[in-house]
C-alpha cells in the first residue's frame, strides 16, 4: 500500500498544483477581457479619428485646388500681357531704329544697333531716353520755336517726335 499511497499523494499534490495554475490563468483572463473592453473603445475612437482626418484631408485639398485655380488665373493674364507689352517694345525698338536711320540721327546719343543690344541685356527694360543737346535738337529744325497756331512752346519729347515724323516722309 505504500506505493498506492505515494501514487495518490504525488497525484494530490499535482492536483493541487493544476488547482492553483487554472486560478492564476482564470484572473489573468478576466483581466485580459476588461482590457478588451477598453482597447475596443480606444479602436472604436482611433477609426473615428482616422475618419475625420481622411475628410479634413479632403477638404484640404479641394481647397488647395480652388486655390490653385483662383491664382492660376490671374497668372496666365498677365503671362500674356507680359508677352504683349514685350512684342510692343519689340515692335516700338524696330520703328524707333528705322526712325533713327531714316533721319540719319542717333536716338539719344546711341548708335540705333547698339541701344537694342543694351535693352535686351537689362531685360526689355527701356531706359529714359537722354536729351540730345539744346544745339543738336534746334539745329535739327529750329522747331525751339512755336509755329503759326500753336499756344506755346512743344516738350523736347514732342518736337523730336515730329522731327522723326517729318524725317520718315
Amino acid at each position: 500500500m505504500n506505493l498506492a499511497l505515494t501514487l495518490d499523494l504525488v497525484l494530490i499534490v499535482l492536483l493541487l498544483a493544476t488547482i492553483i495554475y487554472a486560478l492564476v490563468l482564470h484572473r489573468r483572463l478576466a483581466m485580459l477581457r476588461s482590457e478588451k473592453e477598453g482597447l475596443e473603445g480606444f479602436l472604436e475612437k482611433m477609426s473615428d479619428a482616422t475618419a475625420k482626418a481622411d475628410a479634413s484631408l479632403k477638404g484640404i485639398r479641394l481647397a488647395a485646388e480652388q486655390a490653385q485655380t483662383l491664382l492660376n488665373e490671374p497668372v496666365v493674364r498677365a503671362q500674356s500681357l507680359r508677352d504683349e507689352l514685350l512684342f510692343l517694345i519689340e515692335r516700338a525698338d524696330g520703328t524707333a531704329e528705322r526712325m533713327a536711320n531714316a533721319g540719319g540721327a542717333k536716338p539719344g546719343g546711341q548708335d540705333a544697333a547698339e541701344a537694342a543690344p543694351a535693352r535686351r541685356a537689362s531685360g526689355g527694360r527701356r531706359a529714359a531716353p537722354a536729351a540730345p543737346p539744346p544745339s543738336q535738337s534746334a539745329a535739327a529744325s529750329g522747331a525751339d520755336a512755336p509755329q503759326e497756331g500753336e499756344d506755346g512752346a512743344r516738350s523736347q519729347a514732342e518736337r523730336d517726335l515730329m522731327n522723326a515724323l517729318r524725317n520718315v516722309r
